[in-house]
């Protein structure tokens, strides 16, 4: 077991986990048909894990305050958070911020999985939302 020093956090080979979720319904319009299923082919869209800060900045967007009041602020939650973790196989984003407005548009399925497989793969909890709200 050896012990972390700052030169090898520094110089640590920087990849990000990622995983693959179900967005078929976002899928091509053209898409292939299976034969079996009688259903059009899966589309995958890759998600991966946040940097610290993106995380920061994505937690830190939950909260709202008015005044002296904190409000958990859930709006187009998901999207935003697609917007940060969707990629494609190289790590590369494959939305961007002003996408966020189109994407609550889209069906909530997709962007339901891609929320759940970020927050399993960040370490995301409702409990982690509430303690937001308690700082």
């Amino acid at each position: 077991m050896g012990i972390l020093s700052r030169e090898d956090a520094m110089t640590s080979r920087g990849k990000y986990a990622m995983i693959e979720v179900d967005v078929t319904e976002w899928g091509p319009i053209d898409a292939e048909i299976d034969a079996e299923t009688g259903k059009p082919e899966k589309t995958l869209v890759y998600v991966r894990e946040l940097s610290g800060r993106e995380k920061d900045a994505f937690e830190s967007g939950l909260v709202s305050i008015k005044g002296r009041k904190q409000k958990l602020n859930l709006e187009d939650m998901r999207a935003r958070m697609a917007v940060l973790v969707c990629c494609d196989a190289e790590g590369n984003a494959i939305f961007r911020p002003e996408d966020v407005e189109w994407l609550t548009k889209k069906s909530c399925r997709p962007l339901t999985r891609i929320y759940n497989a970020a927050k399993e793969l960040n370490d995301l909890s409702n409990e982690d939302e509430e303690e937001l709200l308690k700082n």
